[in-house]
């Protein structure tokens, strides 16, 4: 548990950003900061105001949230990435390396760049997936809508059809002369 108190991380001030959000959303507006991250803490709105204001309000909850569980908060400023060297290791089979060291040397270049060349592409490519995601969620949320919404329209049509045909059979029967 941190030395810091809740009020300390609750008060610090994070850069924020905001992004407008292509398509016919309700809330058009997103605010975020990166230290929290974009998608674990943010605002809406259908203003820009109004989307800081959201986020601001929920950035105090998972504050106290991530306090709470003993997790590690990132203050303004200090990127998670400072934490890091640089340098890693990576343990992989002779044949792996061999191929990887072929496929450098074909490239004309270190089978270290090459390697940052693959990493790189990899995360670039989870980010394009997120966002893919996101929109895909999107239009299934607005599909639903939809299917909701005619679905409600087809029962109503079916119930003002029934009834009407009920009440004439009612009204035919009620007058019917048997000879």
């Amino acid at each position: 548990m941190s030395q810091k108190d809740l009020k300390y991380y609750q008060e610090l001030s994070y850069p924020i950003h905001i992004e407008k959000i292509n398509g016919e959303d309700e809330q058009p507006y997103m605010a975020w900061c990166n230290e929290l991250g974009k998608y674990a803490c943010y605002g809406r709105g259908e203003t820009e105001a109004e989307a800081v204001s959201n986020f601001i309000e929920d950035k105090s909850s998972f504050i106290e949230y991530l306090f709470n569980s003993g997790e590690t908060i990132q203050e303004p400023g200090k990127t998670e990435s400072e934490s890091y060297s640089g340098f890693f290791n990576v343990r992989t089979s002779p044949v792996i390396h061999a191929k990887l060291a072929l496929q450098a040397r074909e490239m004309d270049i270190s089978l270290n760049l090459y390697l940052n060349q693959i990493l790189s592409g990899a995360v670039e490519k989870r980010q394009y997936d997120n966002q893919i995601m996101n929109k895909l969620g999107e239009l299934c949320g607005k599909l639903e809508q939809h299917h909701y919404e005619v679905t409600r329209q087809l029962s109503y049509q079916a119930e003002s059809i029934s009834t009407r045909f009920k009440w004439k059979a009612e009204y035919s029967n009620e007058y019917l002369v048997v000879a």
